[in-house]
């Protein structure tokens, strides 16, 4: 199993609306869950069956990068293998 967890600090609250569309999307091969942990920030937990799947699947990790300059003050991305 391997793991993504993108946590991001928006600079607007009305931000919250784009991670809630990526939050309606029921991904098919993998789980994601978002989080909100304050008014401006939050994170999101994504789990895939292996690294190769996690990286086919970076639709929503793009987006949150791509609006960095415009509406994220902060994006950091964590990936890693579950230990057993």
């Amino acid at each position: 199993m391997y793991g993504r967890v993108i946590s991001c600090t928006l600079r607007a609250p009305s931000l919250w609306s784009i991670l809630d569309v990526a939050a309606k999307v029921i991904p098919q091969e993998f789980a994601r869950q978002i989080f909100k942990s304050g008014d401006n920030a939050g994170y999101v937990v994504e789990t895939f069956s292996s690294k190769d799947q996690a990286g086919k699947n970076i639709d929503l990790l793009q987006s949150l990068q791509g609006l960095k300059e415009q509406g994220m003050a902060k994006v950091q991305v964590t990936e890693g293998t579950v230990i057993s």
